[in-house]
């Protein structure tokens, strides 16, 4: 047993990212294996608990302290520098021990592991606020709207268990802005999800695709953009392309953008007629998971009217495979159902939108294999 572990450490070590994640599917096919039905039902059962410790752990600043400390830390420590109850602090590190949220160093001793240094990102602590005060409670509605209403797939993004949850009639965009916490939680998380991995202009060929534009015309809309990173990466990558390029963004969203040179920022809601005529790039990051058809319908047709004889419109989006697809975007599809009546979509399902538009795809550049991000340039059909 010592000697298998020991090489599939020697694996780890020395694996790249396709070999890495086949590795950890290979062990989680194995350790489902392994389970007795009761282990089954305490995995499933508890799961919710690791957000909340985790959730707690953050309010406390528990993983921060571990991480600075030069030494193993007894909760009678982490008590007095978090100013709470070390009975409490006792039996909660000895949950996050159990999880390898953080490590037991001997008895009542803890330090920090490589999972705790992960939940000190910032990105990363905002996605647990997020997930548990703004994602958690929805899902806890999520049953009961089902059963309420025979099973049907959700929608509509203004009559879901997101409303029901937040006890709100509001779409979940327009009840983000009137909540300054949960919206920074989520704008952090979002910017920090992607960290390390490529990005769309790895794959998608720009600068080629920009020949010929006129330097006194729009190179660029980032449609939705958010605070601005796509157009930050875009100059970043290249810094010398001609043509405005524009984010837009509602009011209060734009008010927090990243100040960056040579881009202008244009306040603009995508559910209305489309102010830039004849952008080369319609950029859509993220944008279109966020609605169901109907409402994506309206988005694209907006772009449509004010798309030029060379203008390309660029959806930023997952495309799922038809089958084995990753629990990473199943569980996001599900989450976009539950939230906002929304989806992943296959390609078959983007084709059959982009068509119900009066467009077409000419192209799709895949530039993650888990998740399958990828570019999926379309045009009038």
């Amino acid at each position: 047993m010592d000697e298998a572990l020991a090489h599939l450490k020697s694996l780890a070590s020395t694996a790249d990212k396709t070999a890495r994640k086949k590795l950890l599917d290979s062990l989680r096919d194995l350790e489902l294996s392994l389970e007795t039905p009761i282990d089954t039902i305490n995995r499933i059962a508890y799961l919710p608990l690791q957000l909340v410790a985790a959730r707690i752990s953050i309010e406390l600043n528990l993983f921060g302290i571990l991480v600075k400390s030069d030494a193993p830390l007894s909760s009678g420590d982490i008590a007095t520098r978090t100013g709470t109850d070390p009975v409490f602090i006792s039996r909660l590190a000895r949950y996050l021990a159990s999880f390898r949220m953080i490590k037991e160093a001997s008895e009542d001793r803890y330090t920090a592991s490589n999972i705790t240094r992960t939940l000190t990102n910032p990105g990363f602590e905002c996605a647990i606020k997020h997930q548990f005060d703004s994602v958690n409670p929805i899902y806890q509605c999520l049953p009961s709207f089902l059963a309420a209403n025979k099973y049907a797939n959700i929608a509509s993004s203004t009559d879901g268990p997101f409303q029901t949850a937040h006890h709100t009639p509001l779409p979940v965009f327009i009840w983000l802005q009137q909540q300054p916490d949960n919206l920074h939680w989520f704008n952090q998380w979002m910017a920090a999800q992607r960290d390390g991995l490529p990005t769309w202009l790895s794959v998608f060929p720009l600068e080629a695709q920009a020949a010929g534009l006129d330097p006194e015309g729009t190179l660029f809309v980032d449609v939705g953009g958010g605070i601005g990173h796509q157009c930050q990466l875009l100059k970043a990558t290249h810094p010398t392309l001609p043509g405005r390029v524009i984010l837009q963004d509602l009011p209060q969203t734009l008010a927090h953008a990243l100040p960056i040179d040579g881009v202008v920022q244009q306040a603009h809601d995508f559910f209305t007629p489309q102010p830039v005529l004849g952008a080369r790039f319609y950029y859509l990051r993220n944008i279109l998971h966020d609605y169901p058809d109907e409402r994506c319908r309206l988005v694209l047709q907006h772009l449509k009217a004010a798309m030029g004889k060379d203008s390309v419109i660029l959806v930023d989006d997952m495309v799922l495979q038809d089958a084995g697809v990753d629990w990473q975007a199943t569980q996001l599809d599900l989450t976009m159902m539950a939230a906002m009546g929304s989806m992943e979509r296959t390609e078959k399902q983007w084709r059959a939108l982009m068509e119900a538009a009066g467009l077409r795809i000419v192209a799709i550049h895949r530039y993650t294999e888990v998740l399958r991000d990828s570019v999926i340039a379309v045009v009038p059909a």
